[in-house]
């Protein structure tokens, strides 16, 4: 009996909103033609499943991330490793890379977000600063800029971060299930 009535409310919540259709919205919209994709490059050095990549703002530079253990920073252009670095974890989920490119990030089954410095003095590539917070595994990072990030993650909270201090500057929380992507 609860549960028609609140299915009811629903329903006319639902049209009470509804204010037009997708086909009314779409109708002045062209089609678009079929599209032929075909590959451009093939990027090889991974020895396990790559699970997830981005793009630097560049459109030339690519992170990938490995299950091999590995992310691989990419010149698309020439198809050349510029970076192949080290994770802790190789149960690797998601990669970032920073708009600004100077810096990558990536997280998994560890629940943590490592975050890497492409430009270091040393000239090798080193985590400079892992953010440990969620109880669940890190689904998603984005960057916002080079001191801010937003992850996703299992334990259904999403969390923005200030990288220098390693310290969380917001908590979201409302989901019900694992936030998969931001």
């Amino acid at each position: 009996q609860e549960a028609e009535q609140l299915k009811k409310q629903i329903e006319e919540a639902r049209k009470a909103v509804a204010d037009t259709t997708f086909a009314q919205l779409c109708a002045g919209v062209d089609t678009v033609g079929r599209i032929q994709l075909r590959t451009r490059r093939t990027l090889r050095g991974h020895l396990a499943k790559i699970y997830a990549c981005h793009w630097a703002t560049d459109s030339k530079l690519l992170v990938s991330a490995s299950q091999d253990g590995k992310l691989i920073v990419w010149d698309t252009y020439s198809t050349n490793k510029i970076h192949a670095i080290p994770l802790r974890s190789s149960w690797v989920m998601t990669c970032a890379y920073a708009p600004s490119g100077n810096f990558v990030a990536c997280g998994g089954l560890d629940n943590v977000c490592s975050i890497y410095n492409l430009k270091s003095r040393e000239g090798t590539v080193k985590v400079s600063r892992e953010l440990s917070a969620h109880s669940g595994y890190l689904s998603c990072c984005r960057f916002l800029d080079d001191n801010t990030i937003v992850t996703s993650s299992g334990d259904t909270t999403c969390i923005l971060w200030d990288i220098e201090t390693g310290m969380q500057k917001a908590t979201f929380v409302g989901h019900t299930g694992d936030c998969m992507s931001l």
